[in-house]
């Protein structure tokens, strides 16, 4: 039984540490820079992928200004702040923590894996009209790619403010000006 309390109190410290050290880092220039350039190349691979596969659609949402706030709000929450703060803050090891690059990927690896499988997931239990659009391939290749580009922005800068800026840009994009908000019924 004292080895579960230690076990659980070494968790309980570990998770503490990662959420303070995240939530606490404000990021160089460079690492917004980093980010700045892995979202605009992600774009350049996903937006031309989407629109040829007819995933994405050049269209402006159909919402008001009020709206828009709302939705941006909402998106900053959920899911930049959360899905961030529990893949990359909560799962991954913190630039603090001691260990050589390859543990760091064989540890990172399995969890952007499940960060991809999570949207399906999510939909067939939580949000079943987004099952067409979070099972898609494209979709699923997109969301892989955000998470690899976040994992990598988030090693370098150890922010959380700086990946969630990230997805929480992606996902208003795509749900503004390429379909996103009528594909999800919004």
């Amino acid at each position: 039984m004292p080895h579960l309390r230690l076990s659980a109190y070494i968790a309980l410290r570990l998770t503490l540490h990662r959420l303070s050290q995240a939530a606490t880092t404000w990021p160089p220039a460079q690492d917004w820079g980093l980010a700045a350039g892995l979202t605009v190349a992600f774009g350049l691979v996903t937006i031309p992928l989407g629109l040829s596969s007819h995933f994405l659609a050049p269209t402006l949402a159909d919402i008001t200004w009020g709206d828009g706030l709302r939705l941006a709000a909402r998106v900053l929450v959920v899911p930049a702040l959360l899905e961030e703060g529990f893949w990359r803050v909560l799962l991954l090891p913190h630039p603090t923590e001691i260990m050589s690059d390859r543990r760091r990927w064989r540890l990172g690896l399995p969890m952007l894996g499940l960060f991809v499988v999570m949207h399906p997931l999510n939909a067939m239990t939580l949000y079943p009209v987004a099952f067409a659009t979070f099972s898609n391939p494209v979709f699923l290749l997109s969301a892989a790619l955000l998470g690899l580009i976040c994992t990598i922005v988030y090693w370098k800068s150890g922010s959380w403010w700086v990946v969630a800026a990230m997805h929480w840009l992606v996902v208003m994009v795509w749900l503004v000006f390429l379909g996103g908000y009528s594909a999800l019924s919004l």
